[in-house]
């Protein structure tokens, strides 16, 4: 089965996305770019994922949504974490709150929305989603596959928040699933990318949309038996993407 996927989506939580980023716009702007497979990733934080899935398999069960979360390393590098469950993700998201850096002078909490699949508001995040946590990445990377998740470096062609100019290097030892590389990635920075990792990994498209404009037409098909998250994985282990 052909599927198009894009696994870094941000909603209304994420302090730096738009308020425009609710379930109904989400769903309806990646269904008329033809995407069949999303990953709800907010910055350190899933409180919107559940509303984003029960909208999609009230009014769009065509589309698969996966619970996920951007976190943040200490070194300042954005993971991404792809989770089977929504369970598994809000176990991930207590351990993470327990270790975020605190909270500013300015009240960020107002700008953390989290909704129910309708948009109604329910209450704000009052943890900082913008801050980091004290895990290193490869703490990070240990800590996702603890929950069988999947691990994926985000815009790692980047040099704000990417692994590899953020840390100058791509760690021997870090042990990731796929690495992300930005919509606007150049064939040179692919170059780069594929030569800074020391082994054979998949490389993905995500749009990273904090924005319904950001949104974009999908880049990475893959071949999956069905659109499940087992399936995902194992295509990604297996390398089975469709070249079109």
């Amino acid at each position: 089965m052909k599927v198009a996927i894009d696994l870094h989506i941000h909603t209304l939580l994420s302090p730096c996305a738009g308020v425009e980023m609710i379930p109904i716009n989400i769903v309806m702007k990646v269904l008329e770019l033809g995407i069949d497979m999303i990953a709800i990733t907010d910055h350190n934080a899933v409180g919107n994922i559940s509303s984003v899935v029960n909208f999609a398999k009230k009014y769009a069960p065509e589309l698969k949504v996966l619970p996920g979360m951007e976190i943040t390393s200490r070194e300042e590098v954005h993971i991404l974490g792809i989770l089977p469950t929504l369970e598994s993700a809000k176990e991930l998201e207590l351990i993470i709150h327990k270790h975020l850096s605190d909270v500013p002078d300015k009240n960020y909490s107002t700008e953390q929305l989290i909704v129910d699949e309708d948009a109604n508001f329910v209450r704000y995040e009052e943890h900082f989603l913008l801050g980091s946590t004290d895990f290193s990445v490869e703490e990070i990377s240990n800590l996702v596959h603890s929950f069988g998740g999947i691990v994926i470096p985000a815009h790692i062609d980047r040099e704000s928040f990417g692994l590899i100019y953020t840390l100058g290097f791509f760690p021997p030892n870090l042990k990731v699933d796929a690495v992300e590389v930005s919509k606007f990635a150049t064939e040179e920075k692919l170059e780069i990318v594929r030569a800074s990792i020391p082994y054979r990994v998949p490389i993905i498209f995500s749009s990273d949309a904090h924005f319904l404009n950001d949104f974009s037409k999908p880049r990475t098909f893959l071949d999956l038996e069905e659109k499940s998250f087992e399936a995902l994985k194992k295509a990604l282990r297996d390398y089975k993407f469709l070249r079109v």
